[in-house]
């Protein structure tokens, strides 16, 4: 069993702000500087990026969950949810959950997802089904608490897979 994280690849839409370095949401989250982010004070934004695919040996996957590290920014103490949904490549939710953020001296903290064995709570992940997922990190659940912000530094999606090969064997002639 390997273990692979599906980093951000590109920005679908985002409409959180971003620090001074960074040009686009994919490249603040994927990097593995905390000093790269993402940041809102404003409920209901959303910030879009499409993950990288499964390498070509994944012949099988068992459990798929997200991760992010952030924290509330700009306060002395407090809280703010972020809901983290994963979706399709047409932008339908297969699953979302809430973490909380928290004021932690302005250092991240990381939250996992729930390993899940399927997609929509019935049928097995499969590669082909994890080609071209989407990352959605929003605001939904509240509002930053007074003139804080919600920060998320690091996001991808964890999938635990089986590598091997299909070799194929030409029975003509």
């Amino acid at each position: 069993m390997a273990t692979i994280n599906l980093l951000p690849s590109n920005t679908v839409s985002n409409n959180w702000s971003l620090d001074a370095s960074s040009t686009d949401a994919d490249n603040a989250l994927s990097d593995s500087n905390n000093n790269t982010y993402i940041t809102t004070q404003v409920q209901s934004r959303e910030c879009i990026v499409a993950l990288d695919n499964l390498p070509a040996n994944a012949i099988s996957v068992s459990s798929v969950r997200h991760y992010i590290s952030g924290f509330v920014f700009n306060t002395r103490g407090g809280t703010t949810e972020v809901q983290v949904k994963l979706q399709n490549t047409s932008g339908t939710d297969l699953w979302s959950e809430n973490h909380t953020l928290n004021f932690n001296s302005y250092n991240p903290e990381d939250h996992y997802g729930t390993w899940r064995t399927t997609y929509n709570g019935s049928n097995a992940w499969t590669a082909l089904r994890l080609g071209n997922l989407r990352l959605n990190i929003n605001t939904s659940p509240e509002d930053p608490p007074g003139v804080s912000s919600a920060q998320v530094v690091k996001a991808y999606v964890q999938v635990d897979f089986t590598e091997g090969y299909i070799y194929q064997i030409n029975l003509e002639g």
